[in-house]
């Protein structure tokens, strides 16, 4: 019996089935692998294949006229970053970066195309900035290009629906920058000062050039927090910025009138450092999110154009042109962009980002067909009901839980401190200046104003975003990633937990394989096996791994039919192996039945029955949070499975089954409305409602750049089963933060001590201002890293 000997591509990694083109001693599956090989060898590159292996590996060409969309100047003038003088710029996101070779191979695309003037790469949020010549090269040609040599960009409805860029960010990085040039500069000019040379800041001007040094300070890098504290007052309620605008001011104020007067030389190298941490807690909140996207809405997901039929011709338009009555094509692997009636075709629907349902759904001429599945199959003409605005997908994010944004507890909770903090401020200062005006007029300026330096809560506002800006830099490392810090304190107080079933308790990438029907001779196993495994499909890689320990033999023919199964030959029996439409094509109630069907020389053989495994971990996950919560499974599929995902659980645990997506929604809304806090856990835009009405909603990703639904928290797949770790952890946050406010406490009362009683001046209030900044910011990070590596080992 002869074991066949499979040929794999060079560029792809796909077995050489029905070609096997040879260049320069290498093999090619087909054209198109061997065309991005000439490409690159032709212009030197070829070393690109020195730096990973199959390169082209999950990639595919598109068909021609993929990107006629690209012809469209409204939506060129979208996608553009900048277009001027015949130059071009264009951010594009491209999902296949994975590794240096693919820096490497973006960074020479000018060798490629000398029109390309410069590629500057984004490895983090996988993007590429490209700048052209437009004169030479259209857009539409660079997306082309990128697509030949296996980098698709992903190009969704959100691109041409919001701004480009992240203004704010860069807006923060700028005024960090401007604050942190500025720090330094002013602690060089005042070494002298700090050697004890007095008057050297009035000889040389020093004073006044760091004067000059911290106005763009106090005017552009602080004005966010005085424009919040202003806006705080006007509206009498008090929150933490009102404080640390009061500090802020005083210390700048003060600086100002010692080094005009000539009296002093200020303190504007602690003023300047003030505003330097603050600033450096906010970047670090959002530094470990920044490639991760947790407001993602359908526009992510949808395609920017639609191929419309008009007349016999087919053209391009942009989606959000679409309209009742439009026919749309709609090709093999494309998304079902609008609600309509098949008209035309075979429609083999996947629902499974949808819905939550696994198995393809059959749709004859007539049927509504709904946006958001994916066509499995060969072209289907839809006609048009609801364009995309109003699609029954997009009812999802029409309900009142994508609009709220409630506050956290810790915004409240500081909120509430500074408020009181601050009138008691104000009333200290004021009632010391009142003592010393009485007894010791030469001191009163000095006492008030070291009184409303010394207290400034700058330990108290730098505490959380430090502390907890680490914890999610930890969890991140781990593959935990939350929104924000706010996201761990809404976790801290979750005593619901909701499970999704499909890609949450079960692995999307782990099919197991059940057999129904006659017993599979040897002869017969062999031959299903043999087929099997020339087809890039999970259910045939499944039925593949069920039978591993059954040999592959060469066949004689294959035929893989697209959205329906395959055909094989071999020693003149013929295989027949795919859906219940393509085995039973009679009986409509056949045809609808799920599993892999097997026929082989006309005759129906057997079933096999697809189940998803129980993800890794699983059931430890639940064993470990079901004493402390409430524990509840809400999922799209039939019952078919409840008594396997019971044996999960070792108490009584709520289980809901075929719900719709306002289902889970409205679940959730009556455990709120009963003052529960619920945390829900899915992977689809099936959950998308649930996610966001719940307090915490957590996505499983198999990878953590692709599309997600809005959520408080993304966590990697192959991370799951350290979820009840992560929930510990951040319960146990609390107490770092606890700690935390308790050093910043006794700071403030010592120092206020000594201010009151005229034993504080000014400079040595500013002195101690930034150290105790420093402290509180050593003791968060220091402690969340001791408790993470603490109960990483329990």
């Amino acid at each position: 019996m002869a074991t066949q000997t499979q040929v794999i591509c060079d560029h792809c990694g796909d077995p050489c089935i029905a070609e096997d083109i040879i260049e320069d001693n290498r093999h090619f599956c087909c054209s198109g692998c061997a065309t991005v090989y000439s490409l690159l060898a032709s212009n030197d590159l070829s070393a690109y294949y020195q730096f990973v292996d199959r390169p082209g590996s999950s990639q595919r060409l598109r068909q021609a006229a993929f990107y006629d969309f690209l012809d469209d100047s409204e939506i060129i003038n979208d996608l553009l970053a900048f277009d001027d003088g015949g130059i071009q710029r264009v951010v594009l996101e491209l999902p296949q970066i994975h590794c240096s070779s693919c820096l490497w191979l973006l960074e020479h695309l000018n060798r490629l195309e000398p029109a390309i003037m410069q590629v500057t790469v984004d490895f983090a949020a996988r993007k590429a900035v490209i700048q052209y010549k437009s004169e030479a090269l259209s857009l539409r040609q660079l997306v082309e290009l990128l697509d030949r040599i296996g980098y698709p960009p992903a190009l969704h409805l959100d691109q041409i629906d919001n701004d480009h860029g992240s203004g704010t960010d860069r807006r923060l990085l700028y005024k960090l920058g401007l604050a942190g040039f500025s720090f330094g500069n002013i602690m060089l000019l005042s070494f002298p000062e700090y050697l004890g040379y007095e008057r050297a800041s009035v000889l040389m001007h020093i004073g006044y050039i760091n004067l000059i040094l911290a106005i763009p300070v106090l005017l552009y890098s602080g004005i966010d927090y005085i424009k919040s504290a202003w806006q705080s007052i006007r509206s009498r309620h008090l929150n933490i910025d009102v404080p640390v605008a009061i500090g802020m001011v005083t210390l700048f104020l003060r600086s100002a009138y010692e080094i005009l007067a000539g009296v002093g030389e200020g303190y504007l190298d602690s003023f300047a450092g003030f505003v330097f941490f603050l600033l450096i807690g906010r970047w670090f909140q959002r530094f470990t999110v920044a490639a991760l996207d947790f407001d993602r809405s359908y526009t992510s997901y949808f395609p920017i154009s639609a191929t419309v039929k008009q007349g016999e011709d087919y053209t391009t338009i942009p989606l959000r042109k679409l309209s009742k009555g439009d026919q749309i094509l709609v090709r093999n692997e494309e998304l079902v962009p609008a609600d309509g009636r098949l008209l035309s075709g075979k429609g083999r629907i996947d629902y499974s980002f949808v819905t939550g349902e696994s198995e393809l759904i059959s749709k004859e001429t007539g049927e509504q067909v709904l946006a958001g599945g994916k066509q499995r199959g060969d072209s289907i003409l839809i006609e048009v009901d609801r364009p995309v605005q109003e699609a029954y997908l997009t009812q999802l994010w029409n309900e009142d839980a994508f609009n709220e944004q409630p506050a956290s507890r810790s915004s409240r909770l500081i909120s509430l401190v500074s408020t009181y903090f601050t009138y008691c401020i104000i009333a200290v200062a004021g009632i010391t200046m009142a003592y010393w005006w009485y007894r010791d007029a030469s001191v009163v300026f000095d006492t008030f104003t070291a009184v409303l330096i010394v207290a400034c809560p700058c330990a108290l506002a730098l505490s959380i975003p430090f502390t907890y800006g680490n914890i999610l830099r930890l969890l991140s490392a781990r593959g935990f990633y939350l929104r924000h810090v706010d996201s761990i304190e809404l976790m801290q107080e979750v005593d619901h937990i909701i499970f999704d079933k499909t890609g949450t308790l079960t692995d999307n990438k782990r099919i197991a394989m059940a057999y129904q029907g006659r017993p599979l001779t040897e002869r017969q196993q062999v031959l299903i096996k043999s087929a099997c495994i020339h087809s890039s499909h999970p259910l045939s890689r499944a039925i593949v791994k069920h039978l591993e320990k059954v040999q592959i033999e060469e066949i004689d023919s294959f035929k893989d039919i697209i959205g329906a199964g395959i055909v094989a030959s071999k020693n003149g029996s013929t295989l027949r192996l795919g859906s219940s439409a393509m085995i039973f094509d009679t009986s409509p109630s056949e045809q609808r039945r799920k599993g892999v069907f097997i026929e082989i020389d006309g005759r129906y053989i057997g079933v096999y029955t697809p189940s998803l495994d129980v993800r890794e971990g699983a059931k430890e996950v639940i064993a470990a949070l079901e004493h402390k919560h409430k524990l509840a499974v809400l999922s799209g599929d039939s019952s078919s499975e409840e008594e396997r995902i019971k044996t999960l659980f070792t108490t009584d645990v709520t289980m809901l089954w075929e719900q719709q997506p306002k289902d889970k929604l409205n679940y959730i809304k009556a455990l709120q409305a009963e003052g529960k806090r619920v945390m829900m856990i899915g992977d689809g835009l099936n959950d998308a409602g649930a996610l966001k009405q719940s307090d915490v909603g957590l996505v499983i990703a198999d990878e953590v750049n692709n599309f997600s639904p809005a959520c408080e928290g993304i966590i990697a797949a192959d991370q799951f089963k350290n979820l009840a770790f992560y929930i510990r952890y951040t319960r146990l946050a609390r107490y770092i933060i606890i700690g935390a406010m308790g050093l910043a406490f006794l700071y403030n009362t010592i120092g206020l001590y000594f201010a009151v009683t005229a034993q504080l001046s000014p400079v040595v209030a500013a002195i101690l201002m930034p150290v105790s900044s420093i402290s509180v910011i050593i003791y968060g990070v220091v402690s969340s890293g001791l408790v993470f590596r603490w109960q990483g080992t329990t």
